[in-house]
């Protein structure tokens, strides 16, 4: 198990979403709750496909990847 850093920001129309630069996954739901479990499942899905490569270098690049990406806002 991992812990891993995401950011949460309430929008104006009241819904949250949950970001991280851990494979560039964004989701957005009506509460914070709901947009965790979504990018919980965003992710397990990414890493599903990942695994389908069946490369576990590629797999590596990828997540490795993630962590260098950065946003300036």
């Amino acid at each position: 198990m991992y812990n891993l850093p995401l950011t949460i920001l309430k929008n104006e129309d009241w819904t949250y979403t949950v970001l991280s630069n851990i494979f560039s996954i964004v989701t957005e739901w009506d509460s914070i709750e709901e947009a965790i479990l979504n990018w919980k499942e965003a992710l397990s899905c990414h890493i599903e496909w990942l695994e389908k490569w069946d490369d576990e270098w590629l797999i590596l690049q990828s997540f490795k990847n993630s962590f260098n990406t950065y946003v300036t806002v």
